[in-house]
């Protein structure tokens, strides 16, 4: 990066004015606050994998204490962490998967609760840095989204006509059509879809926050310099953009969890699998005195 040298005259002192400074990589790559070097492996903790034992930490307290002393009606923290496990439940994991679907809503709630914080770090004071405009996270979410939802596939419908299923997606089309699709079939289920969980949510975070530190930076270089609109006008950009930035966090933890959600739809649907099972369950007669099934906590239907 260039600079530039600019004289600037207070009374009788000469100022160098060495211009703007934008961000730089060691934004996203903060100094380590300790480092151990074991053999070839090396264990280090810096500002970004701390927010994430954070956000990690921080889910998990509020919803232990949420449930520790659950009632049959909610209220205070127990009524905030039952809505949002409401919400997932019903919005997504029936919604998307149907009724069978409601097994996978714990790890749907911590996913989308995790993912939240992570991204809201981003514009809370002190930490200002979303953990996951770091990719290792979102690999690492997009791993496990990835097992499960083979997993759910196969046990579903079966190792052979799970994968029997992307060799051959078309049974009925001809053999030329067959030899083209089998191949995109497989790249999508096995490479591509973990590969675009990671990278939306990644992309979206690291953008929004260079958009956010580029603002900011500006509006605190230009606002002590006359005409002092630049400055105002940059500064009401980054409130502008903050508020935006609450806006993405949300959606990129809801858009995280409803494609895990749709791709476990589609692994176990292949071959009927567990959706089959839902809709015969949701048109079987009800038993009478059968009490009625409910995955969410106590509480949540009060």
């Amino acid at each position: 990066m260039e600079v530039y040298v600019v004289p600037v005259v207070t009374g009788s002192v000469v100022l160098a004015d060495e211009g703007f400074h934008g961000p730089t990589k060691e934004v996203f790559q903060p100094p380590h606050w300790f480092d151990i070097q074991i053999g070839s492996v090396d264990f280090y903790l810096n500002k970004a994998t701390g927010l994430g034992i954070f956000a990690a930490l921080f889910v998990g307290v509020v919803f232990w204490l949420g449930f520790r002393r659950a009632t049959i009606v909610p209220r205070g923290l127990q009524n905030v962490c039952e809505s949002i496990y409401e919400f997932i439940d019903t919005q997504i994991s029936r919604d998307v998967i149907g009724e069978n679907g409601r097994k996978y809503t714990p790890y749907f709630v911590v996913l989308f609760s995790f993912v939240l914080i992570c991204n809201l770090l981003a514009i809370v004071p002190i930490a200002q840095f979303p953990a996951t405009s770091r990719i290792a996270i979102p690999i690492v979410l997009s791993a496990i989204s990835y097992v499960l939802f083979n997993y759910a596939g196969i046990k579903a419908n079966g190792a052979r006509a799970y994968f029997g299923h992307m060799l051959n997606p078309a049974p009925t089309a001809p053999i030329f059509v067959k030899i083209l699709l089998g191949p995109i079939e497989i790249l999508s289920t096995l490479i591509v879809r973990p590969f675009t969980l990671a990278v939306r949510l990644f992309a979206n975070m690291f953008a929004g926050h260079i958009l956010l530190l580029v603002f900011s930076l500006g509006a605190d270089y230009l606002l002590p310099k006359p005409p002092f609109v630049f400055g105002a006008a940059s500064l009401l950009v980054t409130v502008v953009l903050t508020g935006f930035e609450l806006i993405i966090d949300g959606l990129q933890a809801y858009i995280i969890t409803i494609l895990t959600a749709a791709f476990i739809a589609g692994a176990v649907e292949e071959h009927g699998g567990e959706h089959e099972s839902s809709l015969s369950a949701d048109h079987a007669p009800a038993v009478s005195g059968a009490p009625a099934m409910s995955g969410a906590p106590a509480g949540a239907h009060a």
